[in-house]
């Protein structure tokens, strides 16, 4: 008869991580909305474009995605800082 799932040393190590990505999932999600607040009055108040922030905001949103895809079970892989801090594309647009 098989042991059930949280009976394995990894159920309970992924459960740790996941708990700790919630946490920062948080906080990235609180600076990915102070990002695009800055960047809309940026936009909104004058004709330059803020390349730095923006590309800023499109890393955040990678490092939120590759989050939530941990936690959902699409992905093992865990996203920063067990990877690279997520890097966008000078070239792409917004």
């Amino acid at each position: 008869m098989s042991k059930p799932g949280y009976a394995e040393q990894g159920f309970w190590f992924r459960l740790i991580f996941m708990l700790v990505y919630w946490a920062l999932l948080n906080v990235a999600i609180t600076v990915f909305g102070i990002l695009l607040i800055v960047v809309s009055i940026i936009k909104f108040g004058s004709r330059h474009h803020p390349e730095t922030l923006a590309s800023w905001l499109r890393s955040v949103a990678l490092f939120i995605q590759q989050t939530f895809e941990f936690l959902s079970y699409k992905s093992e892989d865990k996203p920063f800082p067990f990877q690279p801090w997520p890097q966008v594309d000078t070239d792409e647009e917004a």
